[in-house]
């Protein structure tokens, strides 16, 4: 770890007498009309076994700086990709071509309910606010590319899929739109190949995972026959792969080029799903006894029906009693693949029921519905959770994908490197995963030269405010794990990424 120097800081690494010599040496050189040439601190960079003629960058929101909601200037020039081309630059590079969003807000996909929303920023109320609050600022139309697009290098389109590569449809996009070729070359792949790339970066397969998993679930896991997946499905392990076969021929085209390929984080690392604990409700004295009430007749007819060997078992809404402080209490959903039960006189009884341990609740719920009761006398609806089943899908799912990836590295040593992000990443998430007490996971705290890298949404966090990118402090960071795997395998020497020299959530006036 190289210790940081500021600009009062570097004046102390004079030896004891050093200021005293070095007075007597600018005295005597202004006396006698000398000039003392200072040696050059100039570092030269060495891009060591990388050649740096054509740099291409290839992948989905999580490389092309989408983060808060939008894709915005401050955002894109801060992407893993631009950071990480900034460092081939230092080492002989021509400059790295983007296809500038020119939006200081961008367009908040999340948010555009009452016309346009832009990028979310943390923001005090009132001057007497303890804390920030997430809020949006206006928002601008995502607006074409008017520059030369036959030379972007930069090809990370936010929401791009894996399966989309070599697929016409991508040109539905609004962020490939804006920047897309006529045919034949507007297919990605084919771009790629016409750029010749010498060096690159891949990543890809997140878009394919979280388009299920931040709708609760509601996609299909098993896509088959000759038709497109739908946004919300889970791209199959078959097609993730073939696809990245596709990629990697274009990018290995030209003879002795080499990349990097970085894993999948899990998906669960991110604070979207781990903002609320399962069991995060707490319900003072008569707000607990006006639950227990409302599914008294409700647990009544569970009983009935439980007793009845031929049905199937449905489980009791039960709340916790309180002691001191009030007791963290499981979320009430709705899950309509419980079994149909019946009250006595034979009407439907509800599909409600209460979270698991490790089961989880989404960061966007409807945060003003609380108050009067969502989560307990209201049940939450299927997309702002995922169940147990639909978890261990997505688990599995990224570990067969992070294969796929893992077996396309070996199969071209001293050409394609395998960064490892999921470890990384996870070493700071368990750090933010609180309990229903608000106790983490961890408190093993990470340190970038004596700065925490956070995991929910504080100053230091490296999560974006949608809780479901990185930041532009994550990015530098993670930035600083590939220019170190780059140095390892490529014989390399890069400047380094001083991640605190990239901000983290810091509240706006």
């Amino acid at each position: 770890m190289k210790r940081k120097i500021n600009k009062y800081q570097r004046y102390r690494l004079l030896p004891r007498g050093g200021w005293l010599l070095f007075v007597l040496l600018f005295s005597l050189g202004t006396f006698w009309g000398c000039e003392y040439d200072f040696p050059s601190t100039q570092v030269e960079y060495d891009p060591g076994m990388l050649d740096l003629t054509s740099f291409v960058a290839v992948g989905d929101d999580y490389l092309a700086g989408f983060m808060d909601g939008a894709l915005y200037t401050e955002g894109q020039q801060n992407s893993v990709a631009a950071i990480f081309a900034g460092s081939l630059e230092k080492a002989g590079m021509e400059k790295f071509s983007q296809a500038d969003i020119l939006s200081p807000n961008g367009l908040n996909v999340y948010e555009q309910k009452n016309g346009l929303q832009g990028r979310y920023v943390l923001k005090y109320p009132d001057a007497q606010a303890e804390e920030p609050e997430i809020v949006t600022l206006p928002g601008e139309a995502i607006p074409p590319f008017d520059g030369d697009r036959n030379v972007l290098n930069d090809l990370t389109i936010p929401f791009l899929k894996s399966w989309q590569v070599d697929n016409p449809v991508l040109a539905n996009n609004p962020y490939y739109a804006r920047m897309a070729l006529p045919a034949p070359q507007d297919l990605l792949t084919a771009r790629i190949r016409a750029l010749q790339p010498t060096t690159f970066v891949l990543w890809i397969g997140m878009t394919d995972i979280m388009g299920y998993a931040a709708s609760g679930g509601a996609g299909d896991t098993l896509v088959t026959g000759p038709g497109d997946p739908a946004p919300e499905d889970l791209t199959s392990v078959t097609l993730f792969r073939e696809k990245v076969d596709l990629l990697t021929e274009a990018l290995l085209a030209v003879p002795e080029s080499k990349g990097v390929i970085l894993t999948l984080p899990a998906f669960d690392d991110f604070p979207f799903f781990y903002y609320y604990s399962y069991d995060f409700i707490k319900l003072p004295g008569s707000q607990l006894s006006l639950a227990r009430e409302t599914y008294r007749a409700f647990n009544e007819a569970v009983a009935a029906n439980n007793e009845d060997p031929a049905r199937p078992k449905r489980p009791f809404i039960d709340f916790n009693d309180n002691g001191y402080n009030p007791y963290p209490q499981p979320v009430v959903v709705h899950d309509s693949n419980l079994p149909d039960a019946y009250y006595p006189d034979g009407t439907p009884l509800e599909k409600y029921r209460q979270l698991t341990e490790g089961e989880l609740v989404f960061m966007n719920l409807p945060k003003d519905l609380l108050q009067y009761g969502l989560g307990s006398l209201i049940p939450l609806p299927e997309k702002y959770y995922l169940s147990a089943t639909q978890i261990q899908t997505l688990r599995h799912r990224v570990e067969a994908f992070n294969d796929v990836l893992r077996e396309k590295a070996e199969g071209y040593p001293g050409r394609l490197i395998l960064v490892d992000v999921q470890n990384p990443i996870h070493e700071i998430a368990v750090t933010g995963k609180l309990n229903g007490w608000g106790s983490p996971q961890s408190e093993e705290i990470h340190q970038v030269e004596g700065v925490p890298l956070q995991a929910r949404l504080e100053l230091y966090s490296i999560y974006s405010l949608d809780g479901l990118h990185l930041n532009q402090r994550g990015n530098a960071w993670l930035t600083s794990l590939i220019v170190k795997a780059v140095e390892d395998n490529f014989g390399s020497d890069l400047p380094p990424v001083d991640v605190n020299n990239h901000i983290g959530n810091v509240p706006v006036q």
